[in-house]
């Protein structure tokens, strides 16, 4: 019966709706016979579902596992202070201002650490690499001084944090990802080594570490390579290399060729630091075990062979006490060559001389190339020169106070400007300085007056790559901005 009574009502609905249409499209008027009113339900108006922000980041810890949002983030307390990078070239990326959470208050967050662990930092795209405990504690890095690149005498007090800005600013999310690793002091006074700020940061985990470790390399040069670097070096994304052996045990690592490479000559990591010449002459490579077991072979054998590699873990774990902290594996090796427990890396080339400094009264020319240049020296000289801030902060880099014509007193750096004449070799004749800016601005000077001024310098600025001329004494026009050309006539 109710089914009925509602179909009734249904069709007389209908009919109404029907005889509604044909009035509003301007047909013949029919009144409609006279129907049982209805009555509808009254129309509840409903809020919108509230948008759930998406986690950005995985905390992994040793009994349980968080996801944060960057709400999350921002609501727990906020560290800040100046980063900035050194790169394995040796590149100088100058600090600025970012802010975030402290990686120890993040481990706090998930239960806390000790000693025996660290924080696996892991980005979107796999790289990943460890932080120690003491690291995250006591911010125990090396840090640099950013106008010279040299390794600070004087500790600076460092912290380690997971940013969210920088400036001020939110990250570039195609560039930096959302958040990233900086190495932040309160001061703009250091720069730390590159690899250590890990971009597209979407995961940090527990971990245990054992015994902090490194692999003394011995050659042309000598240094000690700590796991971090060795770690940063073995990402797919760098120079990793893998072995599966026959049990399916995957060992992961860096071929033996690149630590040779690193100290076989001066070039440690830049462009050719392979001497292939030198491995062609010949000579012997010791891998050296902590309990005196060496194996060693000739350059030739191992002349980029990414088959024989120095593993620092298997199955994604670091590598058992038999064989920590590194193992030489590879395809191209017999089972009795597979040293562990390596400790040293002998290369038997002869060692690097130290020149004492008065031995030259020039620096070299640290050139680069077209590509790579951002400054140029051409014109009536012997050598042109094709430099970048890089080369040019291998240089001696001076600081002083000089008057600006219009802006007063201010502080400044760079290179002597002579210095740089000197590199090319000014010919007999020229009289003249032009100055060539980004803009295509020109400012000419005479050479004359440059060469009276002990203080003048290709200056840098806030901005990588961005030079300014540092002229005191001499008129407004001289202190051309944006140089990327310095033309001598």
């Amino acid at each position: 019966m109710k089914l009925y009574l509602r179909l009734i009502l249904s069709g007389a609905l209908l009919i109404t709706l029907a005889f509604t249409f044909a009035a509003c499209s301007g047909g013949a008027q029919v009144e409609p016979s006279p129907v049982a009113e209805v009555t509808e339900a009254p129309v509840v108006a409903t809020k919108a579902p509230t948008e759930v922000a998406a986690p950005i980041l995985e905390i992994v810890g040793l009994n349980e596992t968080k996801s944060l949002t960057m709400d999350d983030l921002k609501a727990m307390p906020a560290t800040e202070g100046y980063a900035g990078l050194k790169s394995s070239t040796g590149k100088i990326t100058p600090p600025v201002m970012f802010k975030g959470v402290a990686l120890k208050d993040l481990a706090e967050f998930i239960g806390g650490m000790d000693e025996t662990t660290g924080f696996n930092v892991v980005a979107e795209d796999g790289y990943s690499i460890t932080y120690s405990f003491d690291q995250l504690q006591n911010g125990s890095f090396i840090a640099y001084d950013p106008a010279t690149g040299e390794e600070l005498k004087n500790p600076v007090e460092l912290t380690a944090i997971l940013a969210y800005e920088a400036d001020g600013k939110p990250f570039d999310a195609k560039q930096d990802g959302a958040l990233r690793l900086a190495i932040i002091s309160a001061e703009l006074n250091q720069v730390t080594d590159g690899h250590w700020s890990v971009k597209w940061v979407n995961k940090l985990e527990v971990k245990s570490l054992g015994a902090e470790w490194a692999l003394h390399l011995a050659g042309a040069l000598t240094e000690d390579t700590d796991r971090a670097s060795i770690e940063s070096c073995g990402a797919p994304q760098c120079h990793g290399s893998s072995w599966t052996d026959d049990k399916a045990q995957e060992w992961v690592g860096v071929p033996l060729w690149l630590f040779v490479g690193s100290v076989d000559d001066e070039i440690e990591h830049e462009g050719p630091a392979f001497n292939d010449a030198l491995a062609e002459a010949g000579y012997s490579v010791d891998v050296i075990a902590s309990d005196g077991y060496t194996v060693t072979f000739d350059a030739a054998r191992i002349n980029r062979n990414d088959n024989i590699i120095v593993a620092y873990k298997v199955n994604e774990n670091p590598l058992p006490d038999e064989f920590f902290p590194l193992r030489l594996v590879g395809s191209d090796l017999e089972k009795k060559e597979m040293v562990g427990m390596i400790a040293e890396i002998h290369v038997g080339v002869e060692p690097l001389a130290d020149v004492p400094a008065a031995a030259s009264t020039e620096p070299a020319a640290a050139t680069v190339s077209e590509a790579d240049a951002t400054l140029t020296v051409f014109g009536s000289v012997n050598q042109q020169l094709l430099l970048n801030e890089a080369a040019l902060r291998e240089m001696e880099v001076l600081k002083i106070t000089a008057e600006h014509p219009k802006k007063g007193k201010e502080d400044y750096e760079g290179v002597s400007l002579n210095v740089l004449l000197d590199l090319a070799g000014v010919k007999d004749g020229a009289t003249t300085l032009v100055f060539i800016a980004a803009d295509g601005y020109t400012s000419e000077i005479s050479l004359e007056e440059v060469r009276a001024c002990t203080e003048c310098l290709l200056g840098f600025t806030n901005t990588l790559e961005k030079f300014k001329m540092v002229m005191p004494n001499l008129p407004s026009s001289a202190w051309a901005k944006d140089v990327i050309k310095i033309e001598v006539k």
